[in-house]
């Protein structure tokens, strides 16, 4: 394996939370400052609900971006997903551009590693979004969204039982669902792991993933139409799908292309907007991941020359 991973903790000013991270670069760098670093730059990778930077789709994308494109990664876990501590919530896409904000910044200042992009899938390009439309003079160049969905009401159907919704109802919150723990060993359950250093530590805690009636309203009342105000006159942006997707539908994605349309810099060389035949919402065998890492390389060798990096 051409590239070499360090995992660690990012704090983020709350003693309560912790952000475990794994920064990977092609072998040949070295991971102790930007001086002397032959990679193009670091992207920071953020995951959707439920989910880990730990996954097959992540742990693959990190490698392939350090071998085929000589770009680096910190890929993390949101708060109260993974190795990371604190709570996570339904609702908590605003908190999940926080812990965006945090990881760029130490990326930057404690690692001295440049920022060239941030990416995320599902949940995570939602929340990646709106960090990148909160903190538009910070956000890094390059803003990939897998997989996002666009109307965050729109609940998928048959996700809550009548039962939890009864609970709901009389107590004001359910339990959904367990989560978390040692993760399923297989190349297509998606949970190999790559980086030895990564054996040495615990598996994630299992955890119990609460709805409550806050996070159904914090939820509802999220517009991601917002991506209008992106920084388009300095940021380039790729959104992607999968035609095979039964999560989100595709219709999401344009919608995201619609509005970002609006924003005032908007040209079709700042937004590309692709559809990946048989593109599922997990991304789950390697033919998927091999078809969205060439959606990504290929609109990474237009835009790098244009965002001058």
């Amino acid at each position: 394996m051409n590239a070499s991973a360090t995992e660690f903790f990012i704090p983020t000013g709350d003693p309560e939370v912790q952000l475990h991270a794994r920064l990977v670069v092609p072998r040949h760098d070295s991971t102790e400052g930007s001086s002397g670093n032959k990679h193009r730059g670091v992207f920071v990778i953020c995951h959707g609900l439920l989910d880990t930077k730990d996954t097959e789709l992540f742990q693959s994308l990190q490698q392939h971006l350090a071998e085929k494109a000589a770009v680096g990664s910190v890929a993390f876990d949101f708060r109260g997903n993974g190795r990371s501590t604190g709570v996570t919530g339904y609702g908590d896409y605003a908190r999940e551009a926080e812990d965006i904000a945090k990881v760029v910044d130490h990326v930057r200042r404690r690692l001295g590693q440049r920022v060239v992009g941030v990416l995320g899938h599902s949940k995570g390009a939602s929340s990646m979004l709106l960090y990148a439309v909160k903190y538009g003079a910070e956000c890094p160049p390059l803003v990939v969204s897998v997989s996002a969905r666009f109307w965050i009401a729109r609940e998928t159907q048959a996700r809550w039982k009548e039962h939890q919704l009864r609970m709901l109802e009389k107590e004001g919150r359910f339990l959904w669902r367990s989560f978390g723990g040692p993760p399923a060993v297989g190349e297509e359950s998606g949970n190999a792991r790559r980086w030895a250093s990564a054996e040495l530590l615990p598996p994630p805690p299992v955890r119990e993933y609460w709805i409550t009636r806050q996070d159904l309203e914090d939820r509802r009342n999220i517009d991601m139409s917002v991506v209008h105000r992106l920084p388009l006159h300095r940021v380039f942006v790729l959104n992607v799908a999968g035609d095979a997707d039964r999560v989100v539908p595709t219709d999401d994605v344009w919608a995201y292309d619609s509005a970002m349309s609006k924003a005032p810099a908007y040209s079709t060389t700042r937004v590309s907007t692709q559809v990946v035949p048989g593109g599922t919402h997990f991304w789950t065998t390697s033919e998927e991941r091999a078809r969205l890492f060439g959606v990504i390389g290929r609109w990474l060798d237009a835009v790098l020359p244009l965002a001058k990096l």
